[in-house]
């Protein structure tokens, strides 16, 4: 069986090197990081900032002021239970990654990021939004979210697809990166419910092999 600690996703770990020494992205993922560095909230030109693996608890209220030009965000599989109110104001930001945090709730503001483009939640324990909206997909989700400050009710969109994204030059690059992440997390998936197969199916053969060799005594 194959070891499942190969498939903890990742986007271009091979290219580590080339991405920490980048003018605008840095890579931090799996650095067993509890809290963001001060130096990088001076880090005002980054684009691209990978923070996956960590465990961090929380972004600093000043995160997003201090990284406006932040397009491509990284926080999976950290130990995240919310977002700064301050995300509200970014104009930036098309790619949110908040995959396996203990968050419950996203904060409304972030309803206003007008900029975002993808946003993932895979196992993130929501309750807000509630799961229909997660069903219908990221306009909805920011939708309800803009709603929810005003205390009207979220109303109905179609899911978006990611081919109906604005095709436009300038964010085709993050589009095509969360495509692969997408797949990527789609093959472990598979992955990890072949595995679960395998495992009941030799459970079963044992046991008819017991039952087998009891009736034969």
């Amino acid at each position: 069986m194959r070891d499942m600690s190969e498939l903890h996703l990742s986007l271009d770990c091979e290219e580590e090197d080339e991405k920490s020494s980048s003018a605008d992205m840095l890579y931090l993922s799996r650095r067993a990081l509890k809290n963001i560095p001060a130096s990088v909230l001076n880090m005002t030109h980054l684009k691209s900032l990978y923070l996956e693996g960590n465990e961090i608890r929380s972004l600093p209220e000043r995160f997003f002021s201090s990284l406006s030009s932040l397009v491509w965000l990284d926080v999976r599989n950290n130990r995240l239970t919310g977002l700064p109110a301050a995300i509200g104001q970014h104009r930036c930001l098309k790619t949110l990654l908040l995959e396996g945090n203990p968050i419950s709730a996203l904060p409304p503001e972030l309803g206003h990021v007008i900029s975002l483009k993808a946003l993932s939640l895979r196992k993130c324990p929501l309750t807000s939004p509630p799961r229909d909206v997660l069903d219908r997909g990221l306009p909805s989700i920011l939708r309800y979210l803009r709603s929810s400050q005003l205390g009207e009710e979220a109303p109905a969109v179609e899911k978006l697809r990611l081919s109906e994204l604005d095709q436009c030059e300038e964010n085709e690059h993050e589009i095509l990166r969360f495509e692969e992440l997408r797949r990527r997390m789609i093959r472990m998936e598979r992955a990890e419910l072949e595995s679960a197969g395998d495992g009941g199916t030799r459970t079963q053969n044992i046991r008819s092999c017991r039952a087998g060799s009891h009736h034969q005594t």
